[in-house]
């Protein structure tokens, strides 16, 4: 019997509540099926929940509600977040607390662990939980008159849609296993696909997609819009593409994901970025890098003024190098500005600025700003266009040092890729210092041959190769 269980019972003992032989029948069958005691006395009918819950919060050490008038405002954000139909199943009901400070709930069963990881997930914040009566958490979640002062807020996040509703704590669940197993895992994206036979899911690790298994009952609408309503994206759009993002707790540190939705012939398909601070790996040697190839990349990077580009394929880890260098970079003496679209991790020390292209703050509209900041170093997420091109070459010229990202095949395309952008040739070679090609190779497992097994989580990697290229001018 766990401790908890075995202080319920004291307690109760002293209540005189239940009858002695129901107590011991409970305590049997809780030990026999490796079911908490409270959960037995109530399910059974041996105990109410009014004498039971009470002394299992005293047992915790949490505060127990009495009365629906002890109750403070409700937080109507979590609300809308969780869901009606999800509270109601799971008894529960978040209550509204300054931004900084633990996130106050009434829990039905305060010592349910499941839901309460499932809280700090969902609403992102650590979780302050209080004990109530599943009687006293419905009445409040029905009572129209303490409902009525959350209508103005829920309007600004999206309801969810109607299909989503009949299956919702199911949904919950399976998203919330989903997103947390994929994390575990070390993936890099998470995809969530619309096929003609219904709901695939994949996550990508070692750079190889591998299936995860789905419950062919889950309904495809209720997981996309479960996923819709926590990157408080458009539930309702389905013909458009939409981007956005969310964050959740995992195993103690927080994770961002970075939300593509793309509308295809059988419904929607969803895939998600997984930004997971602990998968981020600075410094050259923890990249792959030999110690000659760092030798050369600083000696680039180093120069007071001037162009370094890092090129390669998606996922091929440019993004990485380039935080690499900054670190190695910064000091207190150096400013850096960065300018991201979007900006995946917090770099201390460094000035980050997210591109916002839907209110006209493009990369080329930052970087003309970030000029009168004097940066000593600037970091550009991606040349794309000519506009950028020519203001990252030109702050390249006069004393600053600009990192960037560019789309070409190998190394030898950089210099003629701008020139098509428009930048001309006498200033690229004026300008650029170094250009790192580089590609993630896939290590096949031994195990499996490249087929996916239980020893490469089905993956059929084992691990990733860095490859590298550079061409350094003086």
């Amino acid at each position: 019997m766990s401790p908890v269980d075995a202080k319920l019972a004291r307690l109760l003992v002293g209540l005189k509540t239940p009858a002695p032989e129901d107590l011991q029948k409970a305590e049997a069958i809780a030990l026999a099926e490796a079911q908490p005691l409270h959960r037995i006395l109530i399910d059974r009918g041996l105990a109410e929940e009014e004498t039971v819950i009470p002394a299992l919060c005293e047992a915790l050490g949490v505060t127990f509600v009495a009365d629906s008038q002890q109750v403070g405002p409700a937080d109507a954000i979590a609300i809308a977040r969780l869901t009606l139909p999800w509270l109601r199943k799971r008894g529960v009901l978040p209550l509204l607390a300054p931004p900084e400070a633990p996130q106050p709930v009434l829990l039905a069963d305060p010592h349910d662990q499941t839901v309460l990881a499932e809280l700090a997930f969902l609403l992102d914040r650590q979780i302050e939980p209080r004990g109530a009566t599943q009687r006293t958490i419905r009445s409040l979640l029905a009572d129209t008159s303490f409902a009525s002062p959350l209508a103005p807020t829920l309007s600004a996040v999206p309801d969810p849609a109607p299909e989503a509703e009949a299956e919702d704590g199911p949904v919950i669940r399976f998203v919330t296993e989903t997103l947390a197993e994929a994390v575990s895992a070390g993936a890099s994206d998470l995809h969530f696909e619309s096929m003609a036979a219904g709901l695939a899911v994949r996550m990508r690790v070692n750079g190889l997609l591998a299936p995860l298994a789905v419950d062919p009952a889950i309904p495809v609408a209720a997981v996309f819009a479960r996923l819709k309503v926590l990157a408080r994206a458009n539930v309702a759009e389905r013909r458009l593409p939409q981007d956005a993002r969310f964050s959740g707790v995992f195993f103690g540190r927080k994770v961002d994901f970075r939300v593509s939705v793309l509308p295809t012939q059988h419904g929607e398909s969803l895939a998600l970025r997984i930004l997971d601070p602990q998968a981020l790996r600075l410094g050259w040697d923890r990249l792959g890098f030999a110690p000659e190839m760092v030798k050369d990349i600083t000696r680039c990077i180093e120069r007071p003024s001037g162009l370094f580009l890092v090129t390669g394929p998606t996922g091929s880890g440019k993004t990485t190098t380039l935080y690499t260098a900054l670190h190695h970079l910064n000091s207190r003496r150096s400013k850096i500005i960065t300018v991201e679209d979007p900006v995946e991790y917090t770099l201390p020390g460094i000035q980050q600025v997210q591109v916002q292209d839907e209110i006209g703050l493009s990369f080329a509209r930052i970087l003309r700003s970030i000029l009168r900041h004097d940066p000593n170093v600037i970091m550009v997420g991606e040349i794309r266009d000519a506009e950028t091109a020519e203001i990252a070459c030109r702050a390249a010229q006069v004393g600053r040092i600009v990192l960037s990202t560019l789309h070409t095949r190998d190394a030898q395309s950089a210099h003629m890729r701008l020139v098509d952008l428009g930048v001309p040739g006498y200033v690229v070679d004026d300008v650029l210092r170094g250009v790192l090609a580089q590609n993630l190779v896939v290590i096949e497992c031994p195990e499996c041959k490249g087929k996916g097994c239980r020893t490469c989580g089905f993956s059929g990697a084992t691990a990733r190769r860095l490859e590298v290229e550079l061409l350094a001018f003086t």
